[in-house]
């Protein structure tokens, strides 16, 4: 009984939050419970974690930080989502950049999730 009157993606990695503003369509459809507006911002890093003895990448941490400001009438509450995922390195780069977007989708997923349950935790209160 609650939808997303508004998400604001500000700073944030345009794809990954393309594909949390997908997942969250159904809940930007007005209906008769409690609003809430969004506001975001998405940290993503992909960072070297293994080597091989030429100093050349093995496996990436891909990480994704997300800072969110909640608001219901006059409610704020403040969330720090993270989703962490590893990758090796691929030798054909359009392979390893349709493995990163995968991943990122994924991400996408969980995190999109996990808000919902924060969103449903608040509207029970």
């Amino acid at each position: 009984n609650f939808y997303i009157e508004s998400i604001n993606f500000n700073n944030s990695d345009q794809e990954l939050a393309g594909f949390i503003k997908s997942n969250l369509n159904n809940y930007l459809i007005k209906n008769n419970g409690k609003k809430f507006k969004i506001n975001a911002s998405i940290n993503y890093s992909k960072n070297s974690i293994s080597k091989d003895v030429s100093g050349n990448t093995e496996e990436y941490e891909l990480t994704s930080t997300l800072n969110l400001l909640i608001s219901q009438g006059e409610l704020n509450r403040s969330v720090l989502i993270k989703e962490v995922s590893r990758m090796k390195n691929f030798t054909d780069e359009f392979e390893e950049l349709q493995y990163e977007r995968s991943a990122k989708e994924s991400m996408a997923r969980s995190i999109t999730s996990r808000l919902l349950m924060q969103l449903s935790v608040i509207n029970a209160n």
